[in-house]
């Protein structure tokens, strides 16, 4: 979350370019980024309800 204003911030008119860039591929690549972000919710999910079973 704090790399964008990072660039943002410390990057001057560069910041727009690496910006852009960086909202392009996400983008592209939304489907993956939310298979892998649900992937991992559910593995702590699923974490979680074991160890309460196990206790």
């Amino acid at each position: 979350m704090l790399a964008p204003l990072g660039v943002f911030l410390l990057g001057g008119e560069r910041a727009k370019t690496t910006l852009g860039d960086w909202k392009d591929w996400a983008a592209q690549h939304n489907v993956a980024v939310m298979a892998v972000l649900f992937f991992v919710l559910g593995l702590k999910l699923l974490g979680d309800g074991i160890s309460i079973l196990t206790s």
